[in-house]
């Protein structure tokens, strides 16, 4: 047989490529999610149950591992029996949760992390922008410093799974449309991290923005800076505060706050944790005017379902690890309104929510969680009462 050069080539090919067969790694999950609750004010509770199963991939394309090609597409099953009409009781959605390729690159000094496709990021507070997006990311983390710059776009994201605020999109009559194409927005995000910069502090600064790419323009765009570190063993804390500006088509540009921290101690006993937590999103005190996000977040689990906008909380959360498969949780939290009163520039407060449950991760490739949830509104506030029981389950495969 006579052997060129061509022929060596296509071994090395085939080769490479039953390598990266075999290293392929895939998965799945089958999951449950069932909420028992109430739909108006004294209503009895009713059930919301959601059936899904997600499929996942991981294939290397360095050696070590370190570089990959990731994807993860889900089908979920929503049974909502709050909804009167039973023809749109059932809802059906699909996605592509993940798909992106991971490349990293040590350097003498730290390494270089670029990422692209479709992942979830979060902006630093964690509450102004945490979703999917199509778009890239390099991350660099060096000896004193760390920095990021990520920029994507959400038009081909899923609408039905994800909730942009000022989102206009239509999902009236489409509960059996399994993918319905979110509003257009260009978002992108610069963020500098001084690790352990003084006495094991950090500092991190970020400058985010959002694009609206539709006709009618909501643009938004926000400063943060954190801090957070060990005040002494074994309490430690963190706090920021994010500048948010918007501007809705024609209208003025208003500002708003978004400042949260926490004090919390992790005593070295059955993996315990405490914290105090404190939140406020401005109304209209001062200068400001109501903050606006850009992803939708519950902030009360109410009938009104508020988001981080016009209301402060103040709040105590524990954990802790009876035995080593299992997690107790439990929290509560007083919420006031800063959009109270005739003008809407007081700060009044509106009631109590808590929640506690467990997580109880049965054998390694199943877990079952429970938790118990309730708003019990002051006054005006108790038209929104809501209480919730809610199960999951979970099945790797």
């Amino acid at each position: 047989m006579k052997v060129t050069l061509k022929n060596v080539f296509a071994v090395i090919s085939v080769l490479a490529i039953a390598q990266s067969v075999f290293a392929l790694e895939t998965g799945g999950l089958l999951t449950n999610d069932s909420k028992f609750l109430n739909a108006e004010k004294d209503g009895s509770l009713k059930l919301d149950q959601k059936n899904g199963i997600n499929l996942w991939f991981r294939n290397p394309v360095s050696q070590d591992g370190s570089s990959y090609i990731a994807g993860e597409g889900s089908f979920l099953f929503e049974k909502d029996m709050r909804i009167e009409d039973s023809e749109k009781q059932l809802k059906l959605y699909a996605d592509l949760n993940l798909l992106k390729l991971v490349a990293k690159k040590e350097l003498e000094s730290g390494n270089l992390v670029f990422s692209a496709g479709r992942f979830y990021n979060s902006d630093l507070s964690g509450l102004v922008y945490n979703q999917n997006g199509d778009g890239v990311k390099l991350e660099a983390s060096l000896s004193s410093v760390e920095f990021s710059v990520f920029g994507a776009y959400t038009g081909l994201l899923n609408a039905k799974n994800i909730t942009i605020l000022g989102n206009d999109t239509d999902l009236t009559d489409k509960e059996k449309t399994v993918y319905v194409m979110a509003n257009k927005f260009a978002v992108g995000a610069l963020t500098l991290s001084l690790p352990y910069f003084a006495a094991n502090q950090t500092l991190s600064i970020e400058g985010f923005g959002a694009l609206s790419l539709e006709s009618t323009k909501f643009n938004r765009f926000y400063g943060t800076v954190a801090l957070n570190g060990p005040l002494f063993t074994p309490v430690f804390y963190n706090i920021s505060s994010t500048m948010g500006f918007a501007k809705y088509d024609e209208e003025d540009m208003v500002k708003g706050n978004l400042t949260k921290g926490a004090i919390s101690v992790y005593p070295d006993f059955k993996s315990m944790s405490f914290s105090l937590n404190g939140l406020y999103a401005s109304g209209k005190q001062g200068s400001f005017e109501a903050f606006q996000g850009f992803t939708s977040n519950t902030a009360v689990n109410s009938l009104k379902e508020d988001e981080y906008s016009g209301i402060a909380l103040a709040g105590i959360s524990a954990s802790i690890k009876p035995v080593e498969n299992f997690l107790f949780f439990a929290g509560a939290d007083i919420v006031f309104d800063t959009l109270a009163g005739e003008e809407q520039k007081n700060i009044e407060r509106s009631g109590l929510q808590y929640s506690a449950g467990f997580n109880w991760q049965v054998v390694s490739d199943v877990s079952l969680g429970a938790n118990l949830s309730q708003f019990i509104g002051k006054d005006d506030y108790a038209d929104y009462n809501r209480t919730q029981f809610r199960i999951t389950a979970a099945i790797a495969f």
